[in-house]
């Protein structure tokens, strides 16, 4: 059990570039509990048909949202090493729609509708259906939903750390 635990914990570790102390503790806490977790996983990551850049800016928001700083880093480091253009990853970062390219802009307007969880994610929504299908919807989802547990567990286990404490040059960094 401890080598699965602490296999899949290094695996994240040099995917994410981050650490990932908590797989531990609740690999060694509740196995069963780490096993349905490991399951989880693929659905983290989940990409069908939706550009790569759109799935990783609604994380990025949501890790935002969320606050939790090496949560943050990881899809930082994860988004880059899967092309996303550091110009993108900054622009969202930084809020600023100007600089997005208009799908991620519409991504990021979408998530941060849903978040709010008032509403304001049904123009965006339905611009979504109207240029890219339920897919991309569905999709982009799913990040949103599957990136809100590994702070919540993160948090609630005592792993968090916020995005306020994540010095900023360690993001600047990571998109440089």
């Amino acid at each position: 059990m401890r080598f699965l635990v602490e296999w899949i914990r290094r695996a994240a570790e040099a995917r994410l570039r981050v650490p990932t102390g908590y797989i531990t503790e609740l690999g060694e806490a509740t196995f069963p509990g780490f096993i349905k977790f490991v399951l989880f996983l693929p659905l983290a990551g989940h990409r069908g048909r939706t550009e790569g850049a759109l799935l990783h800016a609604a994380r990025l928001v949501t890790f935002r949202h969320e606050d939790c700083g090496s949560c943050l880093q990881g899809a930082i480091n994860v988004a880059l090493d899967e092309g996303v253009e550091p110009s993108s990853v900054a622009a969202v970062l930084g809020g600023d729609h100007s600089a997005m390219p208009p799908a991620v802009s519409l991504i990021v307007r979408f998530t941060e509708g849903v978040l709010a969880m008032d509403g304001p994610e049904c123009e965006p929504r339905q611009e979504i259906l109207d240029r890219y299908g339920v897919t991309t919807l569905a999709e982009v989802s799913l990040a949103i939903a599957s990136a809100r547990v590994f702070p919540t567990i993160k948090r609630g286990l005592g792993h968090s750390v916020s995005c306020a404490a994540v010095k900023p040059a360690v993001l600047i960094k990571a998109i440089s």
